[in-house]
């Protein structure tokens, strides 16, 4: 499948869009948003898509379900603008049959974009599972971290003030974590307006692998051990 790119001109648009906040001109402008912008991120998805599957074969890869729509939900935030200027792809197992398992992404907003690899839908007793598997598999979980790091990405968000119990040394600032993922910045839009954006999320997806799969084992034995049902599974 080819890549069309996202053009600067198509970031413009969605922020033009944005701003305006106007029904009228987004259905004026809706076919040239959906061919410049809607289009490539789903191409996107399908190519990356494809590929990943192979790392987790119940990965969703139907590129409609993968990528963000533009009309965005207001019904639980505050922010009442009706439209995005920001587009993502997930990469990841139906979050409705399996909303506490590990998920990739891809994100870009006007001036910059961001990917990662992180635990979709996080609960304490889901990284209480996370901590006892650095704990009983340190040196696969090193292997992993080392992988995902020498992209550049590192491991974001809050942290217990508390160090947990019985945490390996040296993996404290993974071991505390509140939320689990890890994630990598760019401001080079140039990447997204051809192929190049494709080999390079390639390259990083492939180096995101090993702690995709150890997060994979921590979702299995939570959600075998725990017997959690996903609500739509449970009607």
């Amino acid at each position: 499948m080819k890549f069309d790119g996202i053009t600067a001109e198509a970031r413009l648009l969605l922020s033009e869009n944005r701003f305006r906040d106007s029904k009228d001109f987004y259905d004026e402008n809706k076919e040239k948003i959906k061919q410049s912008a809607v289009v490539p991120m789903r191409q996107l998805a399908a190519i990356i898509g494809e590929q990943l599957s192979a790392a987790d074969p119940q990965m969703v890869t139907d590129p409609v379900k993968m990528v963000s729509r533009i009309r965005r939900d207001t019904r639980f935030t505050k922010d009442r603008h009706l439209y995005r200027e920001n587009m993502w792809a997930m990469f990841m197992r139906s979050k409705y049959d399996w909303p506490q398992y590990p998920c990739m992404w891809f994100e870009f907003t006007p001036d910059s974009y961001s990917l990662g690899v992180g635990l979709f839908m996080q609960t304490p007793a889901l990284l209480e599972y996370w901590r006892k598997a650095i704990r009983e598999n340190p040196e696969e979980f090193r292997k992993a971290v080392k992988s995902v790091e020498k992209t550049g990405a590192f491991i974001d968000g809050e942290r217990y003030k508390k160090l947990k119990e019985g945490c390996p040394d040296g993996l404290e600032k993974y071991y505390n974590c509140k939320n689990v993922y890890f994630i990598v910045y760019s401001e080079n839009m140039k990447d997204l307006e051809d192929e190049t954006i494709i080999k390079k999320l390639l390259s990083y997806y492939s180096a995101f692998t090993p702690m995709y799969k150890f997060m994979l084992g921590v979702s299995d034995r939570f959600t075998s051990e725990t017997g959690f049902v996903p609500y739509r599974r449970r009607r």
